[in-house]
């Protein structure tokens, strides 16, 4: 059954096979775990929405039309659950270089001889999770699924519920705003 497609294991699921939608559990519940903790950047809250996203997603199983493809219309319900846990908490992103190595051990010099390039590495890091959180949580959540997740225009069209346009518009904006937050930052760092 680990090697049933994701509609195959809907079908399962839908008559009454438990197993069927653990494996679409365990199959999919980093990725969305992933993508809700971009939008909420906090642990407990992510974890509740995850729950929330599987729950609410066994829930309108009946509705998922099989000719689409499943983690789309997944991650369309990670994101409305994240962004109404935003709007009932309204959570504020946080972004402290102890959290980003709580959240990736692997951040963390394992070295001495790497313990330079791994500072610089962070550095990056830490710089980049900064300027994203200055973006529109709409743009983040955008830039997010394109880049980190690498998902296609059309798969983060259906996720959003935009046109590719819109899509490929904000992608836009966003790594404009980037370009111009990290030049700004290199500029102020560098005392120039």
């Amino acid at each position: 059954m680990n090697d049933s497609s994701d509609n195959q294991l809907v079908a399962l699921a839908l008559y009454g096979d438990a197993k069927a939608f653990e494996l679409i559990v365990r199959r999919y519940q980093k990725l969305v775990y992933n993508v809700l903790f971009n939008m909420l950047r906090d642990h407990s809250a992510t974890a509740d929405a995850t729950q929330d996203t599987f729950l609410k997603a066994y829930k309108a199983l009946p509705t998922f039309r099989t000719e689409l493809a499943f983690k789309p219309w997944l991650l369309r319900i990670a994101t409305n659950t994240g962004l109404n846990a935003i709007r009932d908490e309204k959570q504020k992103a946080s972004d402290s270089l102890d959290e980003m190595l709580e959240i990736d051990p692997l951040n963390e010099p394992v070295s001495w001889a790497s313990a330079d390039l791994e500072a610089e590495r962070n550095f990056v890091v830490a710089s980049i999770s900064g300027a994203l959180t200055a973006l529109p949580a709409r743009q983040r959540h955008i830039f997010v699924l394109r880049y980190q997740h690498d998902l296609s225009y059309a798969d983060i069209s259906n996720i959003v519920n935009e046109t590719e346009g819109v899509v490929k518009t904000q992608l836009f904006r966003a790594r404009e705003k980037l370009r111009k937050l990290l030049y700004d930052q290199l500029k102020v760092e560098g005392g120039a």
